[in-house]
């Protein structure tokens, strides 16, 4: 389910408890209100599981893929302690929060990227286009003797007769571009070789490591705040993460704290709480306040992770405005330039 239609569906449950009617009811309340036929649907299942008597989180899980896993397990927990209506509003935080960050990356490396191909396959047109306005100069340029023209010009017309050629190139090249980008990161090899480039790009790597890190704290400490045990809480990020590479690191680092390792310090190591944090937090489980330390330092990532991720969309969009730049030069010199020249 996406981030939207999830939230919305949380808080609607949310407001029909608060009025004071039973979870199925309020569940046949949402199959009639919401327009989206796939939650429409599966409230409908939900509340005849319910009906039979399974749990609202076994009845969630049965609907395959639409709820994440922080969000079922803190479901379960809130109906194991009798607090439905709190967990609820904890499920609905994690899923703002975790959206907004993912959704901030996602367009700051999304939306950019999309602009550029486009403006790949506007030029390609424009050119095109114009090429037919002025098609009566360019076989004249190409017809003219190099002796009745100076240096600058017969460098101006082969250098458009150069960028001519790469017309079909560009537009071909756009057009994949464009299929790709949208196509390839929904085939798991592929995506998972796309976050590992993503890693090793310089700038791209701040944004997409402090965005991770922020999400994977806050899954941990929203987990620990609802009562549920460190062990679980770390399978249930594992599941969460949204790329092999963070999968695998915490996996990794579930098995070194299983075999004895400290827990702050397998994840300092792995990555997953950085090193100034770790005496903070230590001295917070002392007090029997880790939850709340580690939401903290969740917060901070967060802040961390707007700030990256600002000035990822800041680069990404001075880049497309150059490559416009270049582009509409390049379509001056490839139809005007020789227009110019003959006259």
């Amino acid at each position: 389910m996406a981030p939207d239609d999830l939230l919305r569906f949380l808080r609607q449950l949310q407001v029909k408890l608060k009025a004071g009617l039973s979870v199925d009811k309020a569940l046949a309340a949402l199959a009639t209100e919401t327009k989206n036929k796939r939650l429409r649907v599966a409230c409908k299942g939900m509340q005849a599981q319910l009906v039979a008597k399974r749990s609202l989180a076994n009845a969630m899980a049965a609907q395959l893929g639409m709820f994440d896993a922080c969000v079922l397990r803190l479901i379960d927990e809130g109906e194991q302690t009798g607090n439905l209506r709190s967990a609820l509003a904890a499920a609905t935080d994690h899923v703002q929060r975790a959206g907004e960050l993912r959704e901030r990356l996602r367009s700051a490396m999304a939306k950019p990227l999309d602009a550029l191909l486009l403006i790949l396959l506007a030029v390609f047109v424009a050119a095109v286009a114009l090429s037919f306005l002025a098609k009566e100069f360019l076989p004249a340029a190409a017809g003219v003797r190099s002796g009745t023209l100076s240096a600058a010009d017969v460098v101006a017309i082969r250098a458009a007769g150069l960028l001519r050629a790469f017309w079909p190139a560009v537009g071909v090249a756009g057009a994949l571009n464009f299929a790709a980008v949208h196509l390839l990161p929904r085939i798991p090899r592929t995506r998972a070789l796309l976050d590992s480039l993503a890693l090793r790009l310089p700038l791209l790597r701040g944004a997409y490591r402090q965005t991770r890190l922020a999400c994977f704290a806050w899954t941990i400490g929203i987990l620990l705040r609802a009562g549920v045990r460190l062990d679980e809480a770390m399978q249930v990020a594992a599941v969460n993460a949204s790329d092999k590479v963070m999968r695998d690191t915490i996996t990794g680092t579930t098995r070194a704290i299983e075999a004895g390792k400290p827990y702050i310090d397998a994840m300092a190591d792995a990555g997953l709480l950085r090193r100034r944090d770790m005496s903070a937090i230590s001295a917070a489980e002392r007090r029997g306040e880790l939850a709340n330390a580690i939401l903290s330092a969740a917060e901070n990532y967060q802040r961390e992770a707007k700030d990256k991720v600002a000035r990822l969309r800041v680069v990404s969009q001075t880049a497309v405005v150059l490559v416009l730049g270049l582009a509409i030069v390049s379509v001056v010199l490839t139809l005007y330039v020789p227009v110019f020249v003959l006259r």
